[in-house]
């Protein structure tokens, strides 16, 4: 529950409720759903992907505020040889197409350390920026100031069995020094707080312009090219991640969001045929970007703005903190959720709660909490019902333990109302899973609900954010986790998710009801021995799109790494192949980016073109 504490894939690294229990490699430490868990102040108490990153019983063993303990994307990292350790889960049904060899081993998002230039694929041990997924070094990245930390290791524990914490003095100690170049801060939003409205009435879905597609049995699949006129800056690294994400517009077309290389954000319409509408380049000012969510007026970012709290980079009194302050010392964000329309910026919403009164390291070693972004976790997904947009995201927390502030890594979600106004809802909250690795959420018109997923390493499983029940027991360094999409007749929900043993990992696509454990297994399959990085979403009429990446290397897949993407249709109803297994080429994916439906029932990617200003539309129709 340390907000430093990230989410580890490491199987045996936990986190403790007991303050004074550090993170260690002990297999039976594992993490407490507790908010008070032992919070550390040092970046780099974040889950590891390093399978030697075990969680420790030992009363002894302190968890560390250090940016760059965080789980890990290094492919040495490997999830630990207990036999308790491995996913218990097993496949009900066989791939349809072509399986891949069973998983032996792979760590998935867990950093391990401080990011040193560029964080590779997640930030591992003292974070000098921002851990997220799985960080593995401090990177050094001009524009991300976050080093790398632990990714924490995938392992299977049993479902729903509570860990058991220890004891462990708090500690902060210091994230290894980085040649992080200092980036480039982005204007803080207004601090006026926003007011809080209840819902006045029940939201309704926008309605799709058209109807989708019938299926059939082999998709449609383009990739068109496109120029944005900006240089685009791109990393899949958990703590420097800069993705690129894309929404449709209801009366048709769409917006794509993209880093740039000059310390923002950039939104770019296109029309129903994928190409850029000219003059529609806007820029916004975040220093992160998530997710956007386009609707016919404008669209809705989320994203990280500078905290407000001053002191050391934006954080405060780094002397608050226990132990050792993250030297160099790493910066302090907020999350927001910002409105533009007709290219000019609306409202921007706070969704943490650090101000200047309240820094993210608080105001004394004994002050109040503080809900803020550190350098990892600056990725989240938004949904949409209609009038309301729900934002689930991960963040840290700092807590006074021992006279001395900690910080934990986890995840939190907030709706906002069209005027920008924080929604009172029984589906937000402060603190949902701790550790957080990916956050998942879809709204359900059934149950006129926002309904959320995570991986965590508290029991290492997909769980709900809000709820003890355990999805699916995983392999931490194993499993990435795609989005959540609606069955179809039973009011349930289908998920991708990749699990095995450490380097090599397998994608099955699963069936679970609310508060309900996996009650369907499919084992999907490409020709590749490690396949994970998948996706999932609606296409046509009662279609499934599953996507996944495989590759013939290990552990989680990473930029420029040679990676074979595959995609599949499969029936809403029961799961049922309707396509074969396509290879779709020329295209690389994104574990942390979204595949997304459109009102025609197609389904968009966008990727990283031949070009620093070009970018890849991969779209998919269902016939």
């Amino acid at each position: 529950d340390d907000p430093t504490d990230e989410p580890s894939d490491d199987p045996t690294d936990e986190p403790s409720d007991d303050p004074t229990d550090e993170p260690s490699d002990d297999p039976t430490d594992e993490p407490s759903d507790d908010p008070t868990d032992e919070p550390s102040d040092y970046p780099t108490d974040e889950p590891s992907d390093d399978p030697t990153d075990e969680p420790s019983d030992d009363p002894t063993d302190e968890p560390s505020n250090d940016p760059t303990d965080e789980p890990s994307d290094d492919p040495t990292d490997q999830p630990s040889d207990d036999p308790t350790d491995d996913p218990t889960d097993e496949p009900t049904t066989e791939p349809t197409s072509s399986p891949t060899n069973s998983p032996t081993e792979a760590p998935t998002d867990a950093p391990t350390s401080y990011p040193t230039s560029e964080p590779t694929e997640e930030p591992t041990e003292v974070p000098t920026s921002e851990p997220t997924e799985n960080p593995t070094t401090p990177p050094s990245e001009s524009t991300t100031h976050s080093p790398k930390t632990h990714r924490p290791k995938k392992t299977t524990a049993p479902p729903t069995t509570a860990a058991p914490t220890t004891t462990a003095t708090p500690t902060t100690e210091a994230p290894a020094p980085t040649t992080t170049t200092p980036t480039t801060n982005v204007p803080a939003p207004p601090t006026t707080s926003t007011p809080t409205v209840k819902p006045t009435s029940t939201p309704s879905p926008a309605t799709p312009t058209s109807s989708p597609g019938k299926l059939c049995s082999t998709p449609k699949v383009t990739v068109s090219s496109i120029d944005v006129g900006t240089a685009i800056n791109y990393n899949e690294d958990e703590a420097a991640l800069k993705l690129i994400a894309i929404s449709a517009k209801p009366s048709g077309g769409s917006y794509v969001a993209f880093h740039g290389n000059d310390g923002k954000a950039h939104v770019v319409s296109l029309d129903a045929s994928d190409k850029v509408i000219s003059g529609s380049n806007v820029a916004i000012n975040v220093h992160d970007l998530a997710d956007i969510h386009a609707d016919d007026k404008g669209f809705v970012v989320l994203g990280t703005r500078d905290a407000q709290g001053g002191g050391t980079l934006n954080c405060g009194n780094p002397a608050n903190l226990c132990g050792t302050a993250p030297s160099p010392a790493v910066p302090c964000y907020d999350m927001y959720l910002i409105r533009y329309e007709n290219g000019a910026e609306k409202w921007a919403t706070k969704l943490t709660s650090s101000s200047a009164s309240l820094p993210p390291y608080s105001t004394s070693g004994s002050g109040p909490d503080a809900y803020m972004i550190w350098w990892y976790a600056h990725h989240g997904r938004i949904a949409y019902d209609g009038t309301n947009w729900a934002s689930y995201f991960g963040a840290a927390i700092s807590t006074s333990q021992g006279g001395c502030i900690n910080i934990h890594q986890g995840d939190r979600m907030k709706i906002v109302s069209p005027t920008g106004a924080i929604v009172d809802s029984s589906n937000s909250f402060d603190w949902g899973c701790s550790h957080s690795g990916y956050e998942r959420v879809v709204y359900d018109n059934r149950s006129k609900e926002f309904t959320g997923i995570c991986k965590t390493d508290n029991n290492n499983r997909i769980k709900f954010p809000t709820s003890d029940t355990t999805i699916y027991p995983v392999n931490l360094a194993a499993s990435n986790l795609g989005d959540i999409v609606l069955d179809q007749g039973s009011n349930g929900y289908w998920m991708t998710v990749s699990n095995g043993q450490s380097q090599n990992a397998r994608v099955h696509l699963m069936h679970f009801n609310e508060n309900k454990a996996t009650d369907k297994d499919i084992l999907l399959g490409g020709t590749k021995p490690n396949e994970r990085a998948c996706h999932l979403a609606a296409i046509g009429q009662g279609g499934l799109l599953a996507i996944w990446e495989g590759s013939s290397s290990g552990d989680d897949l990473y930029e420029g790494a040679s990676r074979q993407m595959y995609i599949q249709v499969r029936s809403a109803t029961d799961g049922a192949q309707v396509s074969d297994v396509v290879p779709v080429n020329g295209v690389k994916g994104n574990r942390y980016q979204a595949f997304r439906e459109f009102p025609d029932g197609t389904v968009a990617y966008v990727a990283p073109g031949s070009s620093s200003t070009q970018l890849n539309v991969l779209r998919v129709s269902p016939c």
